[in-house]
C-alpha cells in the first residue's frame, strides 16, 4: 500500500471519526436540552393541577408562594383548556409567534406524566407536551413546552461542527500536502535516480535536501551507498587489473619459451635445463598467486579458522632463518622468549609471520638492521617486526594493506603485493589487531595481537584453515 493512499485512508478515517463524535454530541446535547425542557413541565404541575380540576373554568390563576418556583416556569408555558374543540389559553409563552401546539394523542395522569413532541397546528413550532384529562371527562388540559430554544442551541451546535470539522479538514490537508511535498517527493526523487543507475547512468546522485528530515537522511544514505558500491566498483577494477599485471609476466614466459621449443631452438640439453627452470619459477610464481588469492576469498567468506595449539616461539625463529637464508648478511635481532603457545591457525600464522619478515627484508637495504620481537602476556601475544628501511609517507601507509598495493608503482620489486592484505585478513579472522607505524625518518614497525585463546567468531578447533 502506498504512502498516499494510506494518508488517503487516514484522512477518510478522521473525517469518519470527526463526522461521529458530530452526531454524538448533537444527539447529547439535544437530549440534554429536552430533558430540561421536560423538567420545566414536570415542576410546572402543581400550579396545572389547580386548572385540572376546576369547573367551570376559572381565570389564570394567580400563584401562591407555596408553589412560587413551579409558577415561575408557567410564564413559559403553553397552558389551555380543550372542551368540544375548543381551547381556552391560560398562558403562552414569548417567541412562538402565534403558533399553537396540537393535541398529544397520548394522555397522562396525575400519576403517569407522558411527555410527548408535537408539532404545531399554527406555524413551525414544535413543542413537547402534556394531556390530561378532567375528572368527569369534561375536557381536558394541554401544557406544552416549545422547543424554539432548543432547536436554536442545536442549530448553532451544528453550525459550529461544521465550521471545526472544515477546518480540521484544510489543516489536514495542508498537513498531507506538506507530507506529501517534503516527504514522498524526495523519495520519489530517490526511486527515479535508482532506476536511471539501474539503466546506466552511474553519475546520478540524490541533490542535497533540507537537513534535518527523513528524507534528507535518506538521501545522504542513498549517495553514500553509491559512492561506496563505486570506490568498491573501482577496487574491483583496480584488482582485476593488478591480478592480470601480476599473472601477464610468469603466463608471457612460459608462453615464450613453449614458442621458443616449438621452433626447435631448445635442441641443446643445457638450454633446454634452464628453460625448464624458468617454466617452474613462472609456475611457482603463478601458484602463490593463486593460493594467496584463494586464502583471501575464503577470509572475505568468513570461512572459519581451525584453532589447535601452536609454538608461535618455534615458528617465529623458522620465518627468521628461512628469511636469513636468503639474505645471510642481514643483520638481525631476535627477541623471541620460548614456549609462547597459542591457539591458532598454524599455516594461517606461517604465512603471516613469514610475510612480515620477508617484507622488512625485501623492501629495506642489505646492510639494514630488521627487529623481530615476541611478548607474551596473560590473555594476548604480540609480535612486532621493525626494520631501519626508509620508511613510509602517511600517504603510502594508508594504502599498505590495499590489495597488491606497492610502494613501488614501477613493479620491479619482487612480491605481488598481498602480503600485507593476508596478514591483516589472518588476523583479524583470529580474532587479533595489526597495526603500521612508519616514517621515513625511523623505518617502518608492524605489530600484530593476537589473543592466546581463540575468540574470533569463525574460529573452530582442529586442522588448519581449508
Amino acid at each position: 500500500m502506498s504512502l498516499r493512499l494510506r494518508l488517503a485512508l487516514a484522512a477518510l478515517l478522521l473525517l469518519v471519526t470527526l463526522g461521529g463524535l458530530g452526531l454524538l454530541l448533537v444527539r447529547s446535547v439535544s437530549h440534554s436540552e429536552i430533558s430540561q425542557v421536560d423538567q420545566v413541565l414536570r415542576d410546572s404541575f402543581p400550579v396545572t393541577r389547580s386548572l385540572r380540576t376546576a369547573h367551570p373554568l376559572p381565570a389564570p390563576p394567580r400563584p401562591s408562594p407555596r408553589h412560587q418556583f413551579s409558577a415561575r416556569q408557567v410564564s413559559a408555558l403553553y397552558i389551555a383548556a380543550v372542551e368540544g374543540g375548543s381551547r381556552t389559553v391560560f398562558s403562552t409563552p414569548p417567541g412562538v409567534a402565534g403558533a399553537v401546539p396540537a393535541l398529544p394523542t397520548t394522555h397522562s395522569t396525575p400519576r403517569d406524566l407522558r411527555i410527548t413532541t408535537v408539532g404545531s397546528l399554527r406555524g413551525p413550532a414544535t413543542w413537547r407536551a402534556i394531556v390530561l384529562t378532567r375528572p368527569g371527562g369534561t375536557g381536558e388540559l394541554l401544557v406544552a413546552a416549545p422547543l424554539n430554544r432548543v432547536a436554536s442551541t442545536l442549530a448553532s451546535l451544528r453550525l459550529t461542527l461544521l465550521v471545526a470539522g472544515l477546518v480540521v479538514l484544510a489543516v489536514a490537508g495542508a498537513v498531507a500536502l506538506w507530507v506529501t511535498r517534503l516527504g514522498l517527493r524526495p523519495i520519489n526523487e530517490v526511486a527515479q535516480i535508482a532506476s536511471a543507475i539501474a539503466a546506466g547512468d552511474r553519475s546520478r546522485r540524490v541533490r542535497d535536501l533540507r537537513p534535518g528530515t527523513e528524507a534528507a537522511s535518506l538521501a545522504r544514505a542513498f549517495n553514500a551507498m553509491r559512492d561506496e558500491q563505486m570506490a568498491l566498483e573501482a577496487r574491483l577494477r583496480q584488482f582485476v587489473a593488478d591480478a592480470s599485471h601480476e599473472l601477464r609476466s610468469p603466463v608471457a614466459a612460459i608462453l615464450g619459451i613453449t614458442d621458443i621449443w616449438r621452433r626447435g631452438g631448445l635442441r641443446d640439453e643445457a638450454a633446454a635445463a634452464e628453460a625448464m627452470r624458468r617454466i617452474g619459477q613462472a609456475g611457482d610464481q603463478m601458484g602463490r598467486l593463486v593460493e594467496e588469492l584463494l586464502l583471501l576469498a575464503r577470509l572475505d567468506e568468513g570461512q572459519s579458522v581451525q584453532a589447535a595449539d601452536l609454538d608461535l616461539s618455534a615458528l617465529v625463529r623458522e620465518a627468521v632463518a628461512q628469511a636469513l637464508s636468503v639474505d645471510p648478511s642481514r643483520p638481525v635481532d631476535l627477541d623471541v622468549p620460548e614456549g609462547v603457545v597459542i591457539a591458532a591457525d598454524g599455516a594461517a600464522l606461517r604465512r603471516v609471520v613469514g610475510n612480515l619478515v620477508a617484507n622488512a627484508v625485501r623492501h629495506t637495504p642489505s646492510r639494514s638492521r630488521v627487529a623481530v620481537t615476541l611478548g607474551a602476556h596473560d590473555d594476548d601475544v604480540e609480535l612486532a617486526v621493525r626494520d631501519e628501511g626508509p620508511g613510509m609517507t602517511p600517504e603510502q601507509v594508508d594504502r599498505a594493506f590495499d590489495r597488491f598495493w606497492q610502494a613501488n608503482p614501477s613493479r620491479s620489486r619482487a612480491g605481488s603485493g598481498l602480503g600485507l592484505a593476508i596478514v591483516r585478513a589472518v588476523v583479524e579472522a583470529h580474532g587479533g589487531t595489526v597495526t603500521l607505524v612508519s616514517s621515513p625518518q625511523e623505518g617502518t614497525r608492524v605489530s600484530v595481537r593476537l589473543p592466546r585463546v581463540a575468540r574470533a567468531a569463525g574460529t573452530r578447533a582442529g586442522g588448519d584453515l581449508p
